[in-house]
This record gives C-alpha cells, structure tokens and sequence, in this order.
C-alpha cells in the first residue's frame, strides 16, 4: 500500500515536499573488478529509473526501486568508467500552489571505474 500512496500523490498533484531536492546515488563513485558488485541507493527522490552508459560492461539486478546492485562484468586493460543513471519524476508543485503539475525530471549519476583483475588501485605501478 505505500507505493501506491506516492503513485496517487504523482497523478493528483498533491505537494510533494521532495521534489525541490536534488536526488543522490550513495556511493556516488567505485572501483571494482571483474565480477564484484556494488550496491547503489537514490536518496531525495521518488519512482527511480536505473540506466547504464554501457550496458556491455556491467549489469544491474533491477532497472527500478531505490537501490540496484551492480556487477562489473568487464576486464579491461585499462581502467574505465561506467556511468550509471537514476531518473526521479516529479509533479511541479510549488509552495504557492503556483505549479503546473507538469512532470519535472530530476537526475544523478555515479561512476564505476573498472579497473583489470590484476591491478592494485592502492599501489603505484
């Protein structure tokens, strides 16, 4: 029953205080390797979407929800960097109940670095 409540705030217009935050993914940034996973959550936002810059080097557990889990499923010779996307949607109302109800799309990013099996990121080379 809670996520239908926020559903039918979106469709009615209802305030929403959040939707003047910005929305976070915590951790914002990582390094892994081959095979090892991430664990990402939206702060400050409402109905996340999930997307990845390049869906061929890693992979998500669900596109949808407040927190995904990412694996790396690259090995690369030099390090490089996945970004990944969440998508909050918003009905525009303002506190002067001046808004529009038009939906208002807030975003942020993280990045993974992958880096090659075989490197230490804490070790010079």
């Amino acid at each position: 029953m809670a996520i239908l409540a926020p559903i039918a705030a979106l469709q009615t217009g209802c305030e929403i205080s959040s939707a003047s935050q910005r929305i976070e993914i915590n951790p914002d940034s990582a390094t892994i390797k081959y095979g090892q996973t991430v664990t990402l959550s939206a702060l400050n936002g409402y109905i996340y979407d999930w997307s990845l810059s390049a869906p061929t080097m890693g992979t998500l557990n669900t596109y949808q929800g407040q927190q995904v889990i990412y694996t790396s499923m690259t090995d690369p010779l030099a390090p490089i960097v996945q970004t990944i996307t969440v998508t909050s949607t918003f009905s525009d109302n303002s506190d002067s109940g001046t808004g529009s109800n038009a939906p208002v799309v807030h975003t942020a990013e993280a990045y993974i670095t992958h880096i090659n099996s075989s490197n230490n990121p804490w070790t010079s080379q």
